[in-house]
């Protein structure tokens, strides 16, 4: 995975989804909407935790 030209993340997929190394990452994996919203609201509040730094 490239951010501003820059490599973040190297592996197969399944490595990148289910290990992501870099936060930037993480912040994408936990923005994805998901169909169950109890699962979806696990993930907003994940994305809230990265975006605060925590």
């Amino acid at each position: 995975m490239l951010y501003h030209g820059e490599l973040l993340e190297n592996g197969t997929g399944e490595q990148v989804l289910t290990r992501p190394q870099h936060d930037y990452t993480r912040r994408l994996i936990a923005s994805l909407p998901v169909p169950d919203p109890v699962a979806q609201a696990e993930r907003r509040q994940e994305a809230a935790r990265l975006r605060a730094g925590a």
